[in-house]
Order: C-alpha cells, then structure tokens, then sequence
C-alpha cells in the first residue's frame, strides 16, 4: 500500500518529518528523513534530525555519525563548533546510568533516607545532563536554521541573467572569485577594496573651478583604479549610449557637442546641480542589476565605483572628518563615474530628446551641461522647454542649477561647452588674444608672476587651453603647443603633483566606537549598564547595533558636559542615565 509520504518532494518531507519530531513520533520521523535522504544524499536537516533522534533513543553511534555528516555537509563554521561540543558531552554522557558507589546489597545496610539521598542524586545528575544535551540541541538546531536562510539569500544572491549579459557582449562574472580572477586580484585583496570601512580608497584634493571655488576631487589609489578601470573597459563601453551624450565617450567631445547648435537663434543652457555627488551607491548597484548581474557582483562593482562621504562632526570639541559607513556616492575622479553618468543618463537623454524634438529643439548633453538649440517659429515654445525640462530632471533623481541657467540669443556671443557658435566653431577672439599675449610674457620673462586661469600650475594651464585650441582650430593650437615647448626647454619646466588638501586622519566607525568605550570607562560605565541604556533608549543592546546617526549622538552625550542640579558639570550621557534610574 502506498504511503501518503511516497507522493511528498523532499521539503515536504522535511516538513512532515520535523512535525513527527517535535510530537516525539519518532518512528515515523525517521522514516520521512530516510526517504528524504535517499532522495537527496546531502540533505542537511535529515542528518541533523537523525541525529537528535538517535540520540534521544540511545543510539550513539548512529548519532555521532549522523552529526558529523551533518556538519561535513553544512561547512559552517558556528554549526560545527556546536556539534564538535555536542559529540564530546554524548561521549562522555550518554547513555550512561549513574554508577552506584554501594556494593549489590549495600542499599540493604541503608537506612531509608539515605537510599532515598542516593536516587535523588543520581535523578539530578540525569536531569542535568539531559538539560545540557537539550540547550546544545537547540543552538545546534538555530544555527542550522540560521545558515540555511544564509545560503538561500547567497543562492538567490548569485543569480543573474545570462542571457542579458551575453546580448551586450559583458563578462559573466557574478562571483567573489569569478570577478577576483577577472580582474587579477586575490579574493582577500577584492573584499578590501570593497567592503573595507577602516581605510579610505581616495586621495581628496580640491582644483579651482573657472567660474570660482573649488572642485573636489577623490582620485583612487593605483589598485583601486586598476580595478575600476577593468570595469570600465570590459562592462561600461560595451553599454549603448543614447546619440544625445557627448561627455567622455569614443569619437565625441565638446566639438561634437557644439556642432549640433552653430548658426541658431537661440541657446538655451542648463546646468546639473552636483551632479556626480547627487548619484547615490543605490543607484550605481542597481545600474549593474539592469544588465542582468546578479546581487553580489552589483553589490561588488557598485561599492568599487562609489566612495563613502566624508561628514564634519564635532567631537571633543574640534572638527573631525567622519568617513560615513551608510553614505557613499560617485566619486569625481574615478576613471569610471563619467560612464557610469552617461549610462545612468540614457533614459533622461531619450526623454529630453524626444521632448525637444517634439517642439522644434535640438538637444545634446556634455556631462552636466544640458543645451537646447532652435530658431524660427519653435523659439515660441521656450517656457515649454524649460517647464518640461525641469519635470524631467527632477524625475530622474536629479536637481537643476538655477545659477547657470542662460538663454542666448543670436545678438550676443553664444557659447555652448566653450565653444562660440553664432556663426561657425570658433573660440573668444578676446579669449584668444589674451592667450597669446601671456605665452609671449611668459617666454619672454618667464613664469614668476604670470598666470593663466584657476589653476597655481601654470604649465599645465596653458597646456590645457592649447589642446582645447587644437579640438577646434588644429592650425592655431598646433602654433600655440609649438609656444609652448618652447616655453618649457627654456625655462625647465615640470608638472607640479596635486597636493591632497585632506590633511586630517578620516575617522571610521571602528574609530567612533573605540571613542565612546574609551569615555564610557572614563565615567564609569560597566558593559552591564551599558547594555541597559542602549536598549531603553535605542532598543537596542550593543554599540555595532547603533546607526550612524545613533553612534554620534552617543558620542555627543559622552563628551558635552553642563551644570548639573547639584551645580557640577557632568555630560549629556550622566543626565541621561541618572533620568532612566529615577524614572
């Protein structure tokens, strides 16, 4: 006759054999974990569950053999801590009677109380080895919930869409030792790079910018870069752009950007607020999500891409730099944010497009400088543009800068990426002819008290002016570059190092935390009481429990003192906890 556990799969089985387990049918129990292993050899739980049935109808060796192909098959190192502690107790205990001390008929030389001192005895040694066995049991029990939920998430984890990524030419890489080898690096030197909170990645420093201040740039450590530069050469620029993106992509630049807008009536530029700052971590995963890799190679690939923030926090009463463990973002500097930009721009470039067209515009994108074009009677729709503009940035996660904000009409001198476009491609005569002026100072007098700019290195800025000549004019910036080489045998000259301008250590979480326990011994605090007050106060009962947020005001509580009711000064953290006691 069939039996209603022949038609079960073998988490059924599982189910249907922990059911007979906890209502002590053991028989039966056995019986659906011995289907589910011939089933499935390496079914863990079957093991497990054999094992504490063996043990408890004491059958010790299979139990012990049950156990260790349990914790063979797991690989978990907690899981088989407990079992090598659970196999030494049934070694030592069980199954074991209590031995009597007393000869066959010595319980006869015994007076009633003492036979009745030595059975409860022996009852309470029994009792309490069944106890022990009983808590080991049920940790060994949790840990192997614990774990299975762990390597569940790992597999759903390590899922990916092949298909996906083999349609975009991408390396199937969806592994810590898939993406370790890909890249040349060891395993250990990959989860560095990536997970490490105790060490910043980035060399911070700051460049002037041409309209004013300062741009700050995290410019990644030599292996760092050479892993974010295998990022960009074997995923990113196999990824499609939209015709629109003109910044930092093969056969484009500010030329290419410009041409599309010579000779209109009207240029419209607009700006991006912030925009390498302003894309989160979040997005940068999820952008390696939507080409099909699975959770662990996006999580990898959008922590190498990204760097956390640096925060300002007061602590002890001076300005410390808080390197966030919550916050990370784009970094300007990394040779991979301007792809990772334009590709997370295509949907805002198709919209902006489309929309542009729509009302007789041409629309181009150069990194954050959006720049809308017309002439003739499509001039009549400009509040559209800007109206429908400013609904789509703010769609797609992003904010405009009203500061550079510009409509150029044709009477005035139009420029679009620096580039003059009224006419033909062109650049500033006034712009020009200030250019050559300072290089005939300069090769005349030479570099002291001349300059070029922003920046404090003034052969890398007349460089750099050169080249961009070159993109437009090739004739007039090869004269000017001829200018300079001159310059530079005459004079010596070498390119200035950017100095970082992050003079002071970052803090870590590691770092907040050695603080507060630091403090936490200075007033007083045992572990104990500790315990107490993170969890009235955060419901929470340790210090790694603690959000960022949560660490800092712990620490501010620590360090900020007042007067007291009794009129002596004790910090914000005492108040705090001589309230609790009190109320």
């Amino acid at each position: 006759m069939q039996r209603a556990e022949d038609n079960m799969d073998i988490n059924e089985l599982i189910v249907k054999g922990v059911s007979y387990y906890t209502q002590r049918n053991y028989d039966e129990a056995i019986e659906c974990f011995n289907q589910a292993i011939s089933r499935d050899i390496n079914c863990v739980q079957a093991y497990h569950y054999r094992c504490l049935i063996h043990r408890r109808q004491q059958n010790k060796q299979e139990a012990l053999e049950n156990l260790q192909q349990a914790a063979r098959l797991l690989n978990d190192k907690e899981y088989t801590t407990i079992s090598n502690n659970l196999q030494i107790f049934i070694g030592q205990y069980c199954f074991k009677k209590t031995e009597n001390i007393k000869s066959d008929n010595s319980e006869q030389n015994m007076s009633s109380w003492e036979r009745d001192l030595v059975r409860d005895a022996e009852n309470c040694a029994e009792a309490y080895i069944e106890e022990k066995f009983y808590e080991l049991e049920r940790w060994l029990s949790k840990r192997l919930e614990h774990s299975q939920i762990l390597q569940k998430k790992r597999i759903n984890n390590a899922k990916f869409e092949p298909e996906r990524l083999q349609s975009n030419n991408l390396p199937l890489c969806n592994s810590h030792e898939d993406i370790a080898q890909a890249m040349g690096v060891s395993v250990k030197g990959l989860r560095f790079l990536a997970f490490s909170r105790k060490k910043s990645h980035y060399i911070r420093f700051q460049i002037p910018k041409k309209t004013g201040g300062n741009r700050k740039i995290s410019a990644p450590t030599h292996l760092l870069k050479k892993s974010q530069k295998w990022i960009l050469e074997n995923i990113l620029e196999n990824i499609q752009l939209h015709e629109a993106a003109h910044g930092f992509r093969l056969k484009h630049s500010i030329v290419t950007n410009a041409e599309h807008h010579v000779g209109k009536e009207v240029i419209i530029n607009i700006d991006l607020k912030d925009f390498f700052p302003s894309i989160s971590y979040r997005r940068v995963k999820g952008l390696f999500k939507s080409f099909g890799y699975s959770e662990t190679a996006s999580t990898i690939f959008g922590l190498i891409c990204t760097e956390p923030k640096i925060k300002e926090v007061e602590v002890n009463g001076k300005i410390e730099f808080l390197l966030s463990w919550t916050e990370r973002y784009l970094p300007q500097g990394a040779p991979t944010s301007p792809a990772i930009t334009n590709i997370l721009c295509s949907r805002l470039d198709r919209r902006l497009h489309s929309m542009a067209k729509q009302y007789g515009f041409d629309y181009t994108r150069y990194a954050d400088d959006l720049t809308f074009s017309a002439s003739g009677e499509s001039l009549d729709n400009i509040c559209n543009i800007f109206q429908n503009t400013r609904f789509i940035v703010e769609q797609e996660d992003f904010e405009i800068n009203e500061q550079k904000t510009r409509v150029i009409r044709k009477f005035r001198q139009q420029e679009v990426t620096g580039i003059v476009v009224n006419e033909k491609l062109n650049i500033s005569r006034e712009k020009l002819k200030n250019f050559r002026a300072v290089l005939y100072q300069i090769e005349k007098d030479g570099l002291e008290g001349h300059n070029w700019g922003q920046s404090e290195d003034i052969i890398a800025s007349i460089e750099g002016f050169a080249n961009f000549v070159s993109m437009v004019n090739p004739e007039k910036g090869a004269k000017f570059k001829e200018q300079i080489d001159r310059i530079k045998e005459k004079y010596g000259c070498k390119k200035k190092a950017a100095v970082p301008n992050v003079s002071q250590p970052l803090l870590g979480r590691s770092d907040i935390v050695a603080q507060i326990n630091t403090k936490l011994k200075e007033v007083g605090c045992s572990s104990g009481y500790t315990q107490i007050y993170l969890t009235k106060i955060y419901k929470k009962r340790s210090l790694k429990q603690l959000t960022e947020t949560e660490l800092l005001e712990v620490l501010r509580d620590l360090t900020s003192s007042q007067a007291g009711d009794s009129g002596r000064t004790e910090t914000n953290f005492v108040k705090r906890w001589r309230a609790l006691i009190y109320s």
